[in-house]
């Protein structure tokens, strides 16, 4: 057991600094190594800047994530801009409905003929997607753009969300800058859907600004960082890369 120790803030004299040194020597030597390390972690893991000399850290953006209504606007958001019909040669790769390729159709467990899946076999996959995005643990709006962005390429939206750092203007000026390279580039496969892009992006802001709590970034860089660096389906970037 470890006894209780009188903390010298301001030794008077030689001989009661050494025996406040002598003290903490024998404290440190009746804690494990372990003990020790956990605790030097735990101090940094409650706030990594801060020996940097930086902020403290902050709350986790959880406290303003995305609620199951926010969701169910959400999910509407992209059911409408993925469409509901069945697509032979998707951006001239797999086929799709609902915005949902065969390869990631079986990828989240359907195993039928995507011609043949329902409304509900789409809104599963859509789930399991939103979960898997991290849109869950952001704030909307920033939750509905990083969503709708993330089912057409999930990797370009880890990169624009960390780059935007939740600002929804700049997330969807770098999505436009995106859609407007891809045409530039690729204009034989890519030129045809600039117009629809276009009209969903702005389609997005009209939303945005409908919305009256104006949680447009996101309070917390951390968790920005963290969603952004989110693992990636593999077969879900076809249709755009």
């Amino acid at each position: 057991m470890i006894e209780k120790t009188r903390i010298i803030e301001n030794p008077s004299s030689q001989s009661e600094l050494d025996n406040a040194k002598k003290i903490a020597k024998n404290v440190l030597k009746s804690r494990s190594f372990h003990q020790v390390l956990s605790e030097s972690i735990s101090q940094d893991t409650e706030n990594p800047l801060a020996k940097f000399g930086g902020a403290p850290a902050q709350s986790p953006i959880r406290d303003n994530a995305s609620s199951s209504a926010d969701y169910e606007k959400i999910i509407n958001v992209v059911f409408k801009h993925e469409g509901r019909g069945f697509v032979k040669e998707d951006a001239g790769r797999e086929s799709s409905k609902f915005g949902i390729l065969q390869g990631t159709a079986r990828q989240y467990g359907y195993t039928g003929d995507i011609a043949s899946m329902t409304k509900e076999d789409a809104e599963r996959i859509y789930k399991k997607l939103w979960d898997k995005s991290g849109a869950n643990t952001l704030p909307y709006p920033l939750s509905l753009v990083h969503f709708d962005t993330y089912v057409n390429s999930p990797a370009a939206a880890r990169r624009m969300l960390q780059k935007s750092q939740g600002d929804v203007e700049v997330y969807l000026s770098l999505r436009q800058e995106r859609y407007d390279r891809l045409a530039e580039l690729r204009p034989e496969r890519f030129a045809r859907y600039k117009k629809g892009w276009a009209n969903r992006i702005n389609n997005l802001r009209t939303l945005i600004s409908e919305d009256r709590t104006n949680n447009s970034i996101a309070s917390n860089p951390l968790q920005i960082n963290s969603v952004a660096s989110n693992a990636t389906p593999a077969n879900w970037d076809k249709r755009l890369f």
